[in-house]
């Protein structure tokens, strides 16, 4: 009888330990899982933040690339050749080469006098959250003033068409993009020697710098 009383016990014992165990062990995973799903909520935006500053930059240079490739095409064909950002949709751009030794020409376009070198492409294509805009009001990199939000971020002139001669000269101008929250990139081509410097400004000195 002790024996049976005695195994009773221990058997209740192991029992109330084993439901101890499994509380403790839930108590634990709960822990576990609110602990990630904080990690993750502070991570995911950091990451986000990242990779954005990351496509601002990617798409400063891919459009740098593109421009340096348009001044090697006019030198090798002996011909103004020039980038044409669509007016009528601000990411569309493509390359033209001048047809009747007159530079290229939105009306030589129409005409096809001026005829395209390759299809035209979106910066969206290639860099989903990138596009071309001021997104806060920045200094102008010439030191000349104030470039407000949201104003025209593709500035060339009058014209929606910067040029290359074969020459090595080009048309002055800077081309202007950012990401959702990366940073304000500018493309800045020199008319004089034709090259292409990709900047990107600094919030904090609130001055532009080599990228």
């Amino acid at each position: 009888m002790p024996g049976g009383v005695f195994s009773s016990g221990k058997r209740k014992k192991e029992k109330t330990m084993s439901h101890s165990v499994r509380g403790a062990a839930l108590i634990d995973l709960v822990f576990t899982c609110g602990l990630v799903a904080t990690l993750a909520g502070i991570a995911i935006p950091a990451v986000h933040a990242t990779r954005d500053r990351d496509a601002a930059r990617l798409a400063a240079r891919y459009l740098a690339d593109r421009l340096h490739a348009i001044r090697i095409d006019a030198l090798r064909r002996n011909v103004i050749v020039s980038i044409r950002f669509d007016p009528n949709e601000l990411g569309r751009f493509g390359p033209y080469a001048d047809g009747d030794g007159d530079g290229v020409l939105q009306a030589d376009i129409d005409r096809g006098t001026d005829h395209s070198l390759a299809p035209e492409a979106r910066l969206a294509d290639f860099f989903q959250n990138v596009r071309f805009r001021i997104r806060e009001d920045v200094p102008d990199p010439d030191g000349s003033g104030t470039l407000p939000a949201d104003s025209d971020p593709v500035r060339i002139g009058s014209s929606n068409l910067l040029s290359f001669s074969p020459l090595g000269s080009a048309t002055s101008g800077t081309l202007y993009l950012s990401g959702e929250s990366g940073p304000q990139m500018a493309v800045r081509v020199v008319g004089s020697t034709g090259r292409v410097r990709v900047l990107s400004f600094d919030v904090a000195s609130r001055q532009w710098r080599a990228d």
